[in-house]
């Protein structure tokens, strides 16, 4: 029902809250309620990790950075090659659901829990795929070449793109945008997330992301990443209608991002396709960022609720070690013996390795890490200590 105020002796009314959905109880109780992970989203997240392996394995472009085949892709794959170029739209999804998910796992959390919490799912794994990664262009032959010591060390704090050096492996240039989206939304989390201040949020960064490009402000573009804003504000607000309930006001945040990501997707310059590499139809661009607001939409208004396959929660576990595994380990492995074997049987044989050591390092390296990780941060002081009297 509607809530009575008055002011200056009129009576006002105000309209009431969205209230959260009974599928929801258990996440909208806080941090202590058991949290139930969506099985739905998880195997989407998998399906966007491994578009954008086989994107990078079969459907890049001439301008890609690495070449390894010997041989244009086109060329190599000359029937797989136009399907697969699309993989790149992968990490589009990612950062839908990334909004989804973030503010989802935020809710009912101090910032502490919020800062630890973040720094322990990013950190750990990256670690060790840089570790990985220099293995491999410093011993193993990798197309990678060799690079100065400087970036492997500008590449471990995760700030590489504000330091204004390049990523040890491109696939590290989506951590950026990633870390944005956390830093801005840690004020909300500060203030304490309600269903007001997210639509706030939502609100104030889809003005910031589209006055950045036209004030000529670097610092204000590099930090709301206008191109990859409306997917992580469009996740952010699926994610109100899955805890409150759909309303006008979130599906007219959802219809700006949409519309946003499709403006900046099909921009001709400083967007987010290289229209000089690759020029595929625009509908089929459209399509599939369609697509993808629909599929999480429908998570959203719990279309997916029945689905609860472990196996879909398990393959989203390893998202994150074959995201970043996957390029300098895949491309080494063609390098080396993409003239030796049939390039669909070696593809298809690396991608199935890779798929089971993401899950290895996940399981035996990555979780343990974070674990003990997250332990010393919850044990630390993150105040100062009163200051000891002296005898």
């Amino acid at each position: 029902m509607a809530t009575r105020r008055r002011n200056e002796g009129t009576v006002v009314e105000e309209a009431p809250l969205p209230q959260a959905a009974p599928v929801t109880r258990a996440i909208a109780a806080g941090p202590g309620a058991r949290k139930d992970r969506l099985a739905a989203l998880d195997g989407l997240r998998f399906l966007a990790a491994l578009s954008v392996v086989l994107f990078h394995f079969v459907g890049q472009t001439p301008g890609a950075m690495i070449v390894v085949w010997g041989r244009p892709y086109r060329s190599t794959f000359p029937e797989l090659h136009g399907y697969f170029a699309f993989g790149r739209l992968g990490v589009d999804l990612f950062f839908l659901i990334s909004g989804f998910v973030i503010c989802m796992s935020a809710w009912g959390r101090t910032p502490r829990d919020f800062f630890i919490s973040r720094v322990t799912r990013l950190y750990p794994m990256y670690w060790i795929a840089i570790v990985v990664s220099v293995c491999f262009v410093y011993f193993a032959d990798s197309p990678f070449g060799h690079p100065n010591p400087r970036l492997l060390f500008a590449n471990f704090t995760m700030l590489q793109t504000p330091l204004g050096v390049a990523n040890l492996d491109p696939v590290y240039w989506t951590l950026w945008p990633e870390l944005c989206f956390y830093l801005t939304f840690a004020a909300v989390v500060w203030k304490g997330l309600t269903y007001q201040r997210v639509v706030i949020f939502c609100g104030l960064w889809t003005v910031a992301a589209v006055l950045a490009p036209a004030a000529h402000i670097p610092l204000l573009t590099l930090i709301v990443n206008p191109t990859s804003a409306p997917y992580f504000i469009a996740g952010v607000a699926f994610h109100l209608m899955y805890r409150y309930r759909p309303t006008p006001l979130l599906w007219g945040i959802v219809a700006m991002s949409w519309l946003l990501a499709l403006h900046f997707l099909l921009a001709p310059h400083g967007g987010r396709v290289n229209w000089a590499t690759w020029s595929p139809w625009r509908g089929w661009l459209i399509l599939l960022t369609t697509v993808f607001f629909l599929l999480v939409g429908a998570i959203a208004l719990g279309w997916t609720r029945r689905i609860r396959w472990r196996g879909l929660t398990v393959a989203g576990t390893m998202t994150f070690p074959l995201y970043l595994l996957h390029d300098t380990i895949g491309m080494t492995v063609a390098h080396h013996y993409g003239d030796r074997v049939d390039p669909s049987v070696l593809v298809a044989v690396t991608v199935s390795a890779l798929v089971v050591l993401a899950y290895l390092v996940h399981r035996f390296v990555e979780r343990p890490l974070a674990l003990a990780m997250r332990r010393s941060l919850n044990t630390a002081a993150f105040v100062p200590l009163a200051p000891t009297r002296r005898s």
